[in-house]
Parts: structure tokens; C-alpha cells; sequence
């Protein structure tokens, strides 16, 4: 059941993702989705297809003009951006704070104590809201490591996500955060219509764990 969900990771064809954006509203209308965030990637960041901010524009414009058409819907104009390993986020043109939400992610694979590191560094900027996939990409895990990360994000009260796409592996850094007092966020990181709204798992983990889940202000 997704009805009343907020989906915060969905990609379009501005980036790696299959569909266009109409696409995906309708089908998170058809769900009965609360939320959405259409989260593309930019040059330079990993998955980005196109780049400039004439494409961002384009692209704001189709939110922009579904937001109208679909009034019942919250869209978010999301990017999703890449954490680098100096710590520093990926440029987007015409900068990160253009965007109702941006989405932090590893897409380099990586020990725990590096993206410890790199994350903290990250963090310190407040520069985005969401940790994307926060264990998609590590190649090996420390406790002591996910103690220094979820400090942090608590900290910052930046959102861990529980992502659709990739397996939880370590899910003792969840409980680790949970203690810190960290919040989540749910979402599918959809790449095809079909998938916009997979949030099933996402939810049953949060549910079982007692995980605190972020609420979008509409």
C-alpha cells in the first residue's frame, strides 16, 4: 500500500532514468502518493545524461507545469548530486540551492572509515538533505566508522534513506543511527514508471525497526 507515501527518489529522463516526467506523476497520482521527488543527476555527478542550466530550466518548467495540471500531488524539482571523496558535492549549474531537495550519494565503492570521513566533511557544508543509498557503495563496514556517520547526521539532521534499489547490508549502523536519533526518508530510487512508489520493503523495515520517518512540509 503506497497510498498517502512520499516518494523521495524518482529519476526521469533528464538523467538515467526511462520515463518522462508526466509519466511519473501520473503514476504516482495513480498510487495515491502524498510526495514525490523527480531527483536527476547533473554533470558532473555519476548517471548524469545531460547538464547546463538551460536543461535545468526545461526540466523545472515540466515540474512546474505538472504541479498545475496535478494540484492534488506535492513535486518536488529534486538532484541528486554526487559526495565526493574530499568531501565535496558535485557542482550542478546555477547551484544546489535552486532545488526544493537535494539528495547526497556514494557512487564510488569504498571502505567505511573513507566515507566516514568524506561524509562528515560532506555534512559540514549543509548542503543536502538526504543521504542517498548510504550503504550502496561500501565495500566494507566498521561500527566504529557508522558510530562517527550517525553522530553527524544526527547532528545535521540530514535523512538516511531507505533506498529501493539496494539492499540494506549493514543493518546495525540503522540501529546505531536510530539511537542517535537520526531521521529517515523512504524512497524508490526509480529509474522506470514501473518502479515509482516501490517503497513495500522500505517501509516494512522502518516499521519493524521503529525508524522515525521525515515528513515533507507541504
Amino acid at each position: 500500500m503506497t497510498s498517502g507515501l512520499e516518494d523521495l527518489h524518482i529519476h526521469s529522463s533528464y538523467s538515467d532514468g526511462a520515463s518522462e516526467i508526466e509519466e511519473i506523476v501520473q503514476r504516482a497520482v495513480s498510487l495515491k502518493l502524498k510526495t514525490i521527488a523527480i531527483a536527476d543527476h547533473f554533470w558532473p555527478s555519476m548517471g548524469s545524461r545531460k547538464g547546463g542550466a538551460n536543461v535545468i530550466e526545461q526540466r523545472r518548467y515540466e515540474i512546474e507545469t505538472c504541479r498545475n495540471d496535478y494540484p492534488d500531488l506535492t513535486i518536488l524539482d529534486a538532484a541528486e548530486v554526487d559526495i565526493q571523496s574530499n568531501g565535496e558535492l558535485a557542482p550542478v549549474a546555477g547551484g544546489l540551492e535552486q532545488f526544493d531537495l537535494v539528495i547526497g550519494s556514494f557512487h564510488w565503492f569504498t571502505d567505511s572509515t573513507r566515507w566516514a570521513s568524506a561524509l562528515v566533511k560532506a555534512l559540514r557544508k549543509n548542503e543536502f538533505q538526504i543521504l542517498g543509498h548510504w550503504d550502496g557503495y561500501l565495500s566494507s563496514y566498521r561500527e566504529e566508522d557508522g558510530k562517527i556517520a550517525a553522530e553527524a547526521l544526527a547532528d545535521s539532521g540530514v535523512a538516511i534513506e531507505l533506498n529501493g534499489r539496494y539492499s540494506v547490508e549493514h543493518t546495525g549502523f540503522l540501529e546505531l543511527a536510530k539511537s542517535c536519533g537520526c531521521v529517515f526518508s523512504l524512497g524508490s530510487d526509480s529509474h522506470d514508471v514501473n518502479t515509482v512508489g516501490s517503497l513495500n520493503f522500505q517501509v516494512k523495515l522502518a516499521s519493524s525497526m521503529d525508524l522515525n520517518i521525515m515528513k515533507i512540509k507541504q
